[in-house]
């Protein structure tokens, strides 16, 4: 008894308290997630209230204002402050002016700013008659089977991912499928499903296809030529590309087999579909044409800054590129002109995106009490002895939390504590843990609904039709794919361990 009336005791214990009841509501779906999500933030921002703050100067309280920093990057990372105590190399200690915008420093706002840019092109593609033609076209090229139709959408998607990053990709593809459900009248769950999951599965084998990738092969600029030549766009496609491949195709299988009486079933208006010209779909051409050709830069211009290290971040070059789309597509007629800002506000996701910023502050709250770091170190502990060992407890850790906490903030947590491994053990490899990490946290966050970006943004997009997604229908998939394809992670990283993997 002592032990849990010392563990109610400690502050933290709370903050670990309000982000299991949130989860949990969350993943009930018995209010909607983001007021869910919400209402953990609320909480957390009153414990810092009531239970006080830390600064520079110490003292009490659940959460602290100020960070250790090795280097100036990560200071920027931070955020501005008002206490800076660093040396000369950019060692030492940052804290925030308030509470409050520490929380806002727990915000990922360049996540935000990609998804945001990407869903006003989506918005504009649809308004075009984009989605529409496309959706006749597949209906058509598939014969409305719909078996075709997921191996069709479902190996487009993650090819995508090898060029550009997974939200993106599912920004684009999912609209497509509701159109093409809704004119089938089938049902759009396993497509959907199917789109998000292989869209993580395509952007593991990428630098630019998954985030959690973009900030590894970010953080190991920092560690040496040597280790990050590895992390490269061409690292990235030979290390983990067979292996994603594999994946790819042990999704289909599985979904074949629990998607097998929904693969057998005819759609309607097939006979109708094959009759239409797409093209009579389209319904603006200068809309659709200027969107395209923008969004096609936008994208090259996504690759050519990580191929070519031009310094300039994706979540820029999409709000830049959507900004340009709406100056540029905008009617002349002043009444026109404010209905297009009108309809393409109403078509992002702004739910989403609010659900996005309160997951970062539910999680940087558990990072900012220790927990994150906590569990890093028993990673450590527990599996630093076996240097192979530590690499497959690495993958199952990651894709266990990312399942729970999204795979975008848990890497963030992750990589410093891999550094930190690498600088405790000095005979150790830490290669291996960041390739780990990225087949973890890409193939852990298709469990559930909230695993990773792009599982979100499809749950959004799948209000849209008569069959929203349940959490249970997704985990039912997603648990089952996470296990599978972590365990063929496992042994590839068992096998290739000490050749492919390491430095």
């Amino acid at each position: 008894m002592s032990a849990i009336s010392d563990m109610i005791s400690e502050p933290r214990f709370w903050v670990l308290l309000v982000f299991i009841s949130a989860f949990g509501l969350i993943l009930s779906e018995k209010i909607h997630r983001t007021i869910a999500a919400w209402f953990g933030c609320v909480c957390m921002l009153f414990l810092g209230f009531t239970m006080g703050v830390k600064d520079h100067t110490g003292g009490d309280g659940v959460f602290s204002l100020c960070k250790e920093v090795t280097g100036g990057q990560d200071g920027q990372k931070f955020g501005h402050f008002i206490a800076n105590f660093l040396d000369a190399t950019g060692t030492g200690t940052i804290c925030k002016d308030s509470f409050e915008s520490l929380m806002l420093s727990w915000i990922h706002f360049d996540v935000i700013g990609l998804l945001l840019g990407m869903m006003i092109f989506a918005a504009l593609l649809e308004i075009s008659g984009f989605f529409e033609f496309v959706a006749i076209k597949a209906a058509k090229m598939s014969k409305g089977d719909p078996w075709k139709l997921l191996v069709f959408l479902g190996t487009l998607t993650p090819l995508l991912s090898l060029v550009i990053d997974n939200v993106t990709a599912v920004i684009i593809i999912a609209p497509v499928t509701v159109k093409l459900c809704n004119r089938l009248e089938i049902n759009p769950i396993p497509l959907l499903i199917a789109e998000a999951i292989l869209s993580n599965t395509g952007g593991v084998a990428s630098m630019v296809g998954d985030p959690p990738n973009v900030m590894i092969a970010a953080a190991t600029t920092g560690l040496g030529e040597e280790i990050a030549s590895l992390f490269g766009f061409v690292g990235f496609l030979l290390r983990l590309g067979f292996i994603s491949f594999l994946a790819w195709a042990a999704t289909l299988a599985y979904m074949r087999w629990y998607y097998r009486d929904w693969t057998e079933s005819i759609p309607t208006h097939v006979e109708s579909l094959m009759e239409q010209d797409e093209w009579d779909a389209i319904e603006d051409l200068r809309l659709l044409k200027v969107t395209s050709v923008i969004l096609t830069i936008t994208i090259v211009m996504f690759t050519l800054t990580e191929l070519l290290h031009l310094g300039i971040h994706i979540h820029a070059l999409a709000l830049a590129g959507a900004g340009i789309a709406l100056v540029v597509v905008r009617p002349e007629d002043t009444e026109l002109r404010h209905g297009l800002m009108h309809t393409v506000s109403e078509k992002v996701e702004w739910a989403a995106l609010m659900f996005f910023a309160a997951l970062f502050i539910l999680v940087g709250a558990m990072d900012n009490v220790g927990y994150l770091k906590d569990l890093a170190n028993w990673i450590f502990v527990e599996f630093g002895a076996n240097h192979v060992m530590l690499a497959v407890a690495v993958i199952w850790i990651s894709a266990i939390a990312s399942a729970i906490v999204d795979n975008i903030p848990f890497t963030a947590a992750m990589i410093p504590v891999i550094i930190a491994i690498g600088q405790a053990d000095p005979t150790m490899d830490i290669a291996p843990l960041f390739w780990a990490l990225a087949l973890g946290a890409g193939f852990g966050g298709n469990a559930t609904p909230i695993g990773s970006s792009a599982n979100v943004v499809t749950i959004a997009i799948s209000e849209r039709s008569p069959q929203p997604i349940t959490t249970g229908e997704w985990m039912r998939i997603g648990v089952p794919i996470m296990l599978i394809t972590c365990t063929m992670a496992s042994i590839s990283m068992i096998i290739f361990h000490g050749t492919l993997y390491s430095s």
